[in-house]
């Protein structure tokens, strides 16, 4: 699927390394990962492209590891929902909070077209309580 070539200068060293990515079609969106050769930097992107005309490609790039960081933030959030949880035990009777099963994000592009790629964020057991 390495359908889109990618020059990138590292922010580390500026080393310039070029490679070949798999780049979905949205809505569907993944999370790829360059490593400099240089100095072993590693940078985090989430890609996808146009799903009308297929060659726009959008990325988000980061020295975050993205799955990673979702899960401690929703680790927290559990954590802190399961907290207010057993405060309100005898006030409430149920206390229920939804929790997103994907991350969206609404992209234009150049050819005009307006789309939603999209994510899913990894499932995690809620603490007991």
């Amino acid at each position: 699927m390495a359908d889109h070539e990618l020059t990138y200068f590292c922010n580390v060293c500026g080393d310039k390394t070029v490679t070949s990515l798999g780049v979905p079609v949205a809505p569907e969106m993944v999370q790829l990962e360059i490593q400099c050769e240089k100095c072993a930097n590693k940078t985090h992107l989430l890609v996808t492209k146009c799903p009308q005309c297929r060659q726009v490609v959008k990325y988000f790039a980061s020295d975050l590891d993205f799955p990673a960081e979702v899960r401690n933030l929703a680790k927290a959030y559990l954590s802190l929902i399961a907290g207010i949880k057993m405060k309100l035990e005898g006030i409430v009777e149920q206390f229920n909070v939804p929790v997103p099963k994907k991350w969206s994000v609404k992209l234009e592009c150049p050819c005009g077209h307006d789309y939603t790629a999209e994510i899913p964020l990894p499932v995690i057991a809620r603490p007991t309580v």
